[in-house]
């Protein structure tokens, strides 16, 4: 399988960014000695994750009706920020031991998603609002750190075998 783009795969992106905002404090801190800590072979990640678990109920539906019929049978969602200053450290996502994701872009000021080849070239992608990106399980990605002049960066990603937690 190699990478690739599917374009407007979610609608309403922008409706699941205000909403989130709205529920600003279920955000849970992925940085160094917190709780939900990103922790890779390249070092520890500083984000931000609403989990579906954490969710108000609102924001589940509107993330479920904004999906195609067939993600909505999924484990696990959560919706990831990313601050000015934050980052997500190169890593594979078989490690968390789900055997399927799908990654939705909602909102990036500038291309931070970076996707290495075998020859451990970086890509970056350009992140358009409600983008699926369709890449292997296993192949290494980071998301490079959200420059001070930036919005926040938003994106949802759905898991099949365990639930992100």
């Amino acid at each position: 399988m190699t990478v690739g783009y599917v374009e407007n795969y979610c609608k309403n992106p922008e409706a699941i960014i205000e909403m989130a905002e709205r529920y600003a404090d279920r955000f849970h801190l992925r940085a160094p000695g917190e709780e939900y800590n990103f922790s890779t072979a390249y070092g520890d990640s500083n984000m931000k994750s609403m989990f579906r678990w954490n969710m108000p109920d609102e924001l589940k539906e509107l993330v479920y009706s904004s999906l195609p019929d067939e993600d909505r049978t999924c484990d696990g969602f959560v919706i990831n920020k990313y601050e000015p200053g934050n980052y997500l450290k190169r890593h594979r996502d078989h490690a968390g031991g789900y055997w399927k994701f799908k990654l939705i872009f909602l909102r990036s000021d500038k291309p931070h998603f970076c996707w290495y080849d075998k020859d451990n070239n970086g890509h970056l992608v350009e992140e358009k609002p409600g983008m699926l990106l369709t890449m292997p399980i296993n192949l290494e990605h980071e998301v490079t750190e959200i420059g001070q002049d930036e919005n926040p960066k938003y994106s949802l990603v759905l898991s099949w075998g365990k639930i992100i937690s």
